[in-house]
Formats: structure tokens, sequence, C-alpha cells
């Protein structure tokens, strides 16, 4: 729809206005936009995707130039092995305030900068926990999160705001941390922040994520995110 009238054809007079869809490409200040549906914008080779194009038009492609550690595209999403798997990012990410959205399904590490920032999830006792570090200050490690399951496929905000990073399942706030100082930054998706790590590359599939320096279109996002992986 756009913002025309939507007149009735029925004779009755009950005209109305069509409200227009949102869209991220109406955002102005995107950092990142990975969108698995738009098939335009995935290389691959018998489905082996060694580029995923970003739609944000800041050139931050997710590429990965050694075939044997390329996610597969499948039907709905960008499956990853848990092996080797990931992207390294055209550009790297570095914020003092972002917003990122994943649409996702699975665990172990699911972005990270060189040897600094982690955020992963991974076994701990019983179920999976979660791991932050920014700025070389892990803090939270081994941290349940409410909501979050590995075995169905959720919205993920991953947020740092002023000082506060904040998780969110499904637009539910789950966890917050104050005083968190230094910028979120983000080299990688998918693939472990060093060869040491005995935390797996991402298992599972991701299908569309999204970071935005910006609060202010948060319900909208989640809005778009879940009619369109058909979440609600």
């Amino acid at each position: 729809f756009d913002s025309e009238n939507a007149n009735d054809s029925s004779g009755t007079g009950r005209h109305g206005t069509a409200k227009k869809l949102f869209s991220p490409s109406e955002l102005s200040n995107m950092k990142l936009w990975l969108d698995a549906a738009d098939a335009s914008t995935i290389t691959h080779s018998s489905n082996a995707v060694s580029q995923w194009n970003d739609k944000s038009g800041n050139g931050n492609h997710a590429i990965q130039s050694t075939s044997d550690n390329r996610p597969t595209t499948i039907s709905n999403g960008i499956q990853f092995d848990g092996s080797n798997d990931g992207f390294n990012l055209g550009n790297d990410i570095s914020e003092a305030n972002l917003n990122i959205f994943f649409v996702l399904h699975g665990h172990g590490f699911l972005y990270a900068n060189n040897g600094t920032e982690r955020t992963l999830f991974y076994d701990a006792g019983s179920g999976r926990k979660l791991w932050v570090r920014i700025n070389g200050n892990e803090f939270f490690s081994g941290q349940s999160v409410s909501g979050y399951s590995d075995s169905t496929t959720q919205i993920h905000e991953f947020s740092l705001n002023s000082g506060t990073f904040t998780v969110r399942v499904n637009g539910v706030e789950a966890l917050s941390q104050a005083s968190v100082s230094g910028n979120m930054k983000l080299d990688r998706i998918g693939l472990k922040w060093d060869s040491n790590s005995g935390v797996p590359t991402w298992a599972g599939k991701l299908k569309e994520i999204l970071a935005i320096t910006t609060t202010s279109n948060r319900a909208a996002i989640e809005g778009y995110l879940a009619h369109k992986w058909g979440l609600v």
C-alpha cells in the first residue's frame, strides 16, 4: 500500500486511507542489513555462500573466501555447520550506541570482534547459556537468558545504549547490564573471536540481521521481522 486513499468500490462510500508497510529501507541510520530472503544478495556455488551482501548501503558485506568454511543457503535462511562456517565483514563496525537484531535458530558464536568482543551461546551445566564481552570486560558469563531456545526460530536483539547493554528475546527484555564502557564492535558473523576458543562457531540458521544506531524504530523492526518470518 501507499499513503493514497483506499477507495470503497461497493458504492457505500466507506473510504479509508491505505497505510504504508514498514521496511528497513526507510531507515537512515542502519549499519548492517543482511537478508537471507533476498536471493539477489547471496553469492554461492552449489549453495555454498561466499558473499552475503549488505543492503544498508555501507558495504559491510559478509564474506567467506575459504571454500570449506562457507555456510549453505537453504530455503529459509543461511545454514551454519558449527564447525568452521561463518563470515568476516568487509568493514569493522564500532559504535557507542548500537542495536543488532537477529532472526536466528541455533547456538555457538553469534558475532565477535577479533580477540576483544564476543557474544555466544554455549553449554554450561544445564542448557545453553550466554557470554558477552565488550572492551575486554565479560559482564555476562554463563548467564541464563529468559525465553531463549536453540530449537526454534527467534528474534534476538543485543543493544548498547548510553553504557547499558540489553538483551531482548522476541521483543521482551531478558537481561540488562549498566556501566558498560567502550564501543560495541563486530567484524565477523558466526565465527570464533580467536582460534584458541573451544566454543564452536554458530550451529544453526541465521535469517536476517539488522544493526542500527538508534532505539526509536525498535517496535517497527520487531514487527517487520516477526511478520516476515512467520513468528506471529
